[in-house]
């Protein structure tokens, strides 16, 4: 083992010079061959009286009932553990009235599949602008994180329902999330809050400067991590346990988080220490930093702050109400409730059985000396009675039977149990009208789980943190190239994707939908929009079918068609391209016949041939038409070069104009042979050589 140049003799900075660097701390392999077995010793009794001093600190209590105490009274309360009751005779009715049972129960019921709600668990969140990168980057991530703590993290699920069910009875459970080196995966463990040590007071696990778990091994699972270079071997202590008194015995080992000052520089760092809790002998400590945590001043070079990595989860379920760090559950709302409720209903049918059984004075004469007399279950004393008929030497006990007073305050106290536990007939499927419209029930439903709501966005704030925790481990200890497979669709992911701090991951579920009977109402209260053209139909009809939880629900929509087939948009890209060809030679064709047939009729009139004049310049006057509406329509009218029919022009209509002037050898009184007019419908007094 490698030996320290200088050791510290406190950590607290008493003594300064050791020469590591926290660069060497952060590269070394295994941070204990670095130190040798005094500095060892000392850390392991350090971190050892540490945890016991956290440890009286929740055992603090001037009536003896102290935190740990109470703790385990809760849960003899939930398991029915019954103590045997001598009093008032031996065995007498010793029933334990089931309340903190079946709130317990009815909380994990609406919580746990609120959580776990198909395979549906994780959703990516981009942060920032917006980009189809983005995007896609966030919805692998979720999917990847969801395949990993439904698939990939043996027991996950398992463990998250015990965990629901504990936390409403005493109040705190806790999740470590960590990446096991040996089999190369992230793990997740429920840890109990009596496992989980901290200072009574701590404001929370970020802000402690020490908490320390206690683990338990078997003996072959600590020569496994011995072997495996996870631990530096020690010897194991013997185990007497009240549990388990055999050889096999698990052993306690402490892995506390930490504050240690290694590199000298008065300023103590995060590490998590491994220790054997009977020998204090350290197995293992590793740095609980990296370079991306260390803030360092730029000027002076010197280590400005650490912020210590996290791997556990608080989930709490109701503030402690005097800012310790432990939340409270319904054990300890209900604890002296339920201790009434069980003292009443064994009284009564204590009384019950008395009355029943009877019991009382059989006489052989009037002398009595015995003191206090009491009676057991169906007994009868026999006293001294001189004298006297059997009936007047026979005198039963007064025994009225149940107390009318006791049964009205049962029926009070199980009342205010439901209150607090918000167990009302609404949420468990027992509505007081079928016919009570969706917005009354669903007001009805929101004003009893205002307490549940506000648990279970606790616990909605606890997942969120469990799954930072995870996406941190995959940033550092994901491959590459990690394949998953989702609702049977395989999909790729890489330790790239969770390198940019432009992606979040929350939770999927719903912190305001606590039970199945609040999303049946708010369903049904969509329906009223079934039908309005201003509500988007499909999502409605979908989130009609979610909440009623109906399966496969994507089978049940339209689907939107899918998209063209790109040969055919080439294709009819192509068929356009030669449409707008073919009309443009249409066009082209259209304007040179009516130039040639208006240089005909130019001829003709010079030729005197009126008749054939006019024909000329109404066909000319209908290629131009057709070419304008071509221009303005995309269609062609007529095939190219037709001459159409023999119309008369309206107006110019787009002809070319002729030279102006009579022709040649011709009378300027020449008459129209169409119309009784000139050519082009002129007007006496008007030249007519100006219409061509």
């Amino acid at each position: 083992m490698a030996t320290a140049p200088d050791t510290i003799e406190d950590y607290d900075g008493e003594e300064e010079g050791s020469t590591r660097r926290i660069t060497d701390i952060i590269a070394a392999d295994r941070l204990i061959e670095l130190l040798d077995d005094t500095e060892l010793g000392r850390i392991g009794q350090r971190c050892l009286q540490g945890f016991e001093a956290d440890l009286a600190s929740r055992n603090q209590a001037s009536d003896g009932d102290t935190w740990e105490k109470r703790y385990k009274r809760y849960l003899d309360i939930a398991m029915q553990v019954r103590e045997q009751r001598v009093s008032p005779w031996p065995n007498a009715s010793n029933i334990k009235f089931p309340l903190l049972t079946s709130a317990a129960v009815q909380f994990q019921a609406r919580a746990y599949p609120a959580i776990v709600d198909g395979a549906s668990l994780v959703k990516g969140r981009v942060l920032g602008n917006p980009s189809p990168d983005k995007t896609e980057r966030a919805e692998r991530v979720g999917q990847h994180m969801t395949w990993q703590l439904l698939f990939d993290m043996p027991g996950w699920e398992e463990a998250t329902d015990r965990l629901l069910l504990q936390l409403p009875i005493v109040g705190s459970v806790f999740r470590k999330t960590w990446h096991d080196p040996v089999q190369k995966r992230n793990e997740s463990q429920t840890v109990t809050a009596l496992d989980f040590v901290i200072n009574y007071w701590a404001e929370s696990i970020e802000a402690a400067p020490r908490y320390t778990h206690i683990m338990r091994f078997y003996p072959h699972e600590c020569e496994e991590r011995f072997r495996s270079g996870i631990w530096k071997k020690i010897p194991l202590p013997h185990v007497e346990s009240a549990k388990d008194d055999s050889e096999t015995a698990p052993v306690e080992f402490l892995e506390q988080f930490c504050r240690i000052d290694l590199d000298g520089d008065d300023y103590p760092e995060p590490y998590i220490v491994t220790l054997c809790r009977e020998t204090s002998s350290v197995v293992r400590i590793e740095p609980a930093f990296d370079e991306d945590t260390v803030t360092i001043n730029n000027a002076t070079q010197e280590v400005v702050r650490i912020d210590p990595k996290q791997y556990f989860t608080q989930y709490g379920f109701l503030p402690a109400p005097d800012g310790s760090f432990y939340h409270i559950g319904f054990g300890a709302l209900l604890d002296d409730i339920t201790a009434a409720i069980d003292k009443a209903l064994n009284h009564m049918l204590d009384a019950g059985a008395l009355q029943n059984a009877q019991g009382g004075f059989v006489g052989a004469g009037v002398n009595i000396r015995s003191g206090d007399l009491k009676f057991r279950l169906g007994e009868w004393k026999r006293v001294d009675v001189t004298g006297g008929t059997l009936r007047e030497n026979i005198v039963p006990l007064n025994l009225p039977g149940p107390s009318a007073v006791l049964f009205n305050l049962l029926e009070m106290l199980i009342g205010a149990a439901k209150e607090i536990t918000a167990v009302q007939d609404v949420l468990t499927g027992s509505a007081p009208n079928a016919n009570t419209p969706a917005t009354t029930t669903l007001a009805q439903i929101e004003q009893a789980t205002k307490v549940m709501t506000a648990i279970f966005k606790r616990i909605h704030r606890a997942f969120g943190q469990e799954l930072r925790i995870l996406f941190s481990l995959n940033r550092d200890f994901l491959d590459d190239k990690a394949y998953y497979a989702l609702t049977d669709q395989p999909g790729e992911v890489g330790r790239a994707d969770y390198q940019d701090k432009d992606i979040d991951v929350v939770p999927v579920s719903d912190p305001t939908m606590v039970n199945d009977a609040q999303k049946a109402a708010k369903a049904q209260a969509l329906m009223v929009f079934m039908g309005n053209p201003l509500v988007n139909q499909q999502e409605l009809v979908k989130r009609y079918l979610e909440a009623t939880g109906q399966p496969n629900i994507d089978a049940l929509l339209n689907k939107e068609p899918p998209p063209p087939d790109p040969k055919l948009l080439l294709d009819a890209a192509s068929q356009e391209n030669e449409r707008d060809k073919t009309m443009s030679e249409v066009r082209r064709n259209n304007a040179s016949a009516a130039q040639a047939i208006t240089a005909a009729a130019q001829t003709a009139q010079r030729m005197n041939l009126l008749n054939d004049t006019a024909a000329l310049v109404g066909a000319a006057v209908k290629l131009a038409t057709d070419a304008a509406d071509m221009e303005d329509n995309g269609e062609p009218l007529d095939q190219p070069g037709d001459a159409g029919g023999m119309e008369e022009p309206p107006g110019d209509a787009g002809v070319p104009a002729l030279p102006q002037g009579p022709a040649d050898g011709l009378d300027g009184a020449m008459e129209s042979g169409v119309g009784g007019g000139p050519i082009g419908g002129s007007v006496p007094g008007e030249n007519p050589e100006s219409v061509l």
